[in-house]
């Protein structure tokens, strides 16, 4: 099936020029790109098709699939974002946080979806309170509440295993966060009552996009499926 692209041409504004499948921002003037001033920036136009010198035109993809440079290993299906002052990807980092106690079997990391620094507005409040409390999952917001389960005298039942289940299944808590067991965590232990603020997503939200392949060492060229 036919990949329909966008391909835009943009005079390059980088003093030693750029190279074939690299990410470029937008340069100082209209019209200019530049090479990235960093990791996971704004302003990304897309990636350049070929190679070209200081004040040549280049084609710069914009939609589409597009191949780009890695600047380390990346996961089929990673969000990508631009990884260094060369132009090359990484994966972007998604916001994450623990709740309990690794020694109790009941650690559990959340981590955002998706990635970037929208990720560390979300706030998962685990709540064990009252006496046969049936468990419950409920999203306000960027807040996710997950209820536990109480017996008769009011001490937590829902295990880690348990609430990592019933966020999955969730219609909206699953579309804001995952759960998966932290080290050497079963799952097996009750949880108790925490709230943690995810934290660690990438800064900037510069996601370009998917990538389609996977690449195992820096300077890999693997399609990436643009998201601008």
């Amino acid at each position: 099936m036919a990949m329909y692209v966008l391909d835009k041409a943009y005079k390059v504004a980088t003093s030693g020029g750029v190279g074939a499948n690299r990410v470029v921002v937008q340069g100082a003037a209209d019209g200019e790109c530049d090479l990235p001033a960093g990791a996971n920036v704004f302003g990304v136009l897309g990636v350049t098709v070929h190679s070209a010198n200081l004040g040549q035109s280049v084609a710069v993809r914009k939609l589409g699939i597009a191949s780009i440079v890695a600047a380390g290993a990346i996961a089929t299906g990673s969000e990508v974002c631009a990884a260094d002052t060369q132009g090359r990807i990484k994966s972007a980092a998604k916001a994450s946080e623990v709740t309990g106690v690794v020694g109790n079997n009941n650690a559990i990391r959340w981590t955002a979806l998706k990635a970037g620094s929208g990720g560390n507005n979300i706030i998962v409040d685990i709540v064990v309170s009252g006496n046969n409390t049936p468990f419950s999952v409920a999203v306000s917001g960027n807040k996710v509440t997950i209820t536990s389960a109480t017996d008769g005298s009011g001490n937590a039942t829902t295990t880690a295993a348990q609430a990592k289940a019933g966020v999955a299944a969730n219609a909206n808590a699953s579309k804001l966060i995952a759960g998966a067991n932290e080290g050497a965590s079963s799952g097996s232990g009750v949880v108790a009552d925490e709230t943690v603020t995810l934290s660690g997503g990438e800064l900037g939200n510069g996601v370009l996009g998917v990538s389609e392949q996977s690449a195992s060492a820096a300077n890999d060229i693997i399609d990436v499926f643009l998201t601008l």
